[in-house]
C-alpha cells in the first residue's frame, strides 16, 4: 500500500503571492517530449516506437516536484583579455532571493570534471525562496529536471534532510554553454527537481536469477505488439 505523505513548500507572504509555486513535476513535463509521436514515422517496421512509449521515462519526469524559476534570469557570455567570462544576474539584486551567489572553484578543487566546460570554473548559486518540509525520516534529492535540455544550467546535486532543516536550500550551479551572447531565461521555466525519499538502510544482496521466471516475462512480451512494459508490469500511478 502506498504511503501518503505531506510535503510542503514555505515562503513569506510576499513570495507566496507574487512567485511561481512549485508544483508537481508531472506537471513540467519537457515540450519535445509532449510534442512527439508514439511511432517512429516512414520506417517500415509499424511497431517501432519513439521515447514517447517509453514508461521509465515518463515515469522519471513525472516523480516529486519541480521548482520553477521565480524570476528572470540573464546570462551573457562574453570575452575579455582572450578569456570567456559570464555575467549572472536577476531583476532587482536588492532583493536576497533575485541575487545570485558565488562559490570559489577552490571549493570543488581542480580534480572536479566541471572544468571541461568553458565556464564551468565560475560556479554560481540560487538564494531559493522556498523551504521545503518533509514528515520525519524523509530527506529530498535536489536534481536537475530530467531529460529538459533546454537551456544550459547545471544544478550541482544533492540530499538534504529536510525533516530537521528548516532552512532554504541554496542551489549552486554552473553555465554549461560556451556561446558568446546574452540569454534570457523566463520565470517560470524547470529549475529543480526535487524527490522526496523515506531514509532507509539497504543492503546490496547477489544470488541466482530464476530461469523460469525469466522466461516467462519474455513469453509474455510476445503477446503483445506494443506497450509491453506498460500493460504488463508498469505500477499504477496516482496523481494528485
Amino acid at each position: 500500500m502506498l504511503k501518503n505523505i505531506n510535503v510542503e513548500f514555505l515562503s513569506n507572504p510576499t513570495n507566496l503571492k507574487i512567485l511561481s509555486k512549485p508544483n508537481y513535476a508531472y506537471k513540467y513535463i519537457p515540450e519535445w517530449y509532449k510534442k512527439l509521436k508514439p511511432q517512429v514515422p516512414n520506417l517500415d517496421e509499424s511497431d517501432v516506437g519513439t521515447a514517447k512509449r517509453c514508461m521509465p521515462m515518463l515515469d522519471a519526469m513525472s516523480l516529486g516536484y519541480i521548482i520553477p524559476l521565480w524570476a528572470d534570469l540573464s546570462i551573457k557570455v562574453y570575452t575579455e583579455d582572450n578569456e570567456k567570462k559570464i555575467i549572472v544576474k536577476m531583476p532587482n539584486p536588492n532583493n536576497l532571493y533575485h541575487a545570485i551567489g558565488n562559490h570559489v572553484w577552490q571549493q570543488v578543487g581542480e580534480p572536479c570534471t566541471l572544468k571541461k566546460f568553458d565556464l564551468g570554473k565560475t560556479l554560481f548559486k540560487f538564494y531559493n525562496p522556498w523551504i521545503i518540509k518533509t514528515p520525519k525520516n524523509w530527506s529530498v534529492y535536489v536534481k536537475n529536471p530530467p531529460n529538459s535540455w533546454n537551456n544550459n544550467i547545471e544544478i550541482i546535486e544533492g540530499v538534504v534532510d529536510t525533516d530537521r532543516y528548516y532552512q532554504e536550500i541554496n542551489f549552486p550551479f554552473v553555465w554549461t554553454g560556451g556561446e558568446e551572447g546574452e540569454t534570457i531565461i523566463e520565470a517560470g521555466t524547470p529549475l529543480v527537481h526535487i524527490i522526496p525519499f523515506e531514509r532507509k538502510v539497504t543492503k546490496l544482496n547477489f544470488g541466482l536469477s530464476d530461469g523460469e521466471k525469466y522466461n516467462l516475462d519474455r513469453e509474455k512480451i510476445t503477446t503483445l505488439f506494443i506497450n509491453q512494459y506498460k500493460n504488463l508490469w508498469r505500477a499504477k500511478r496516482d496523481k494528485k
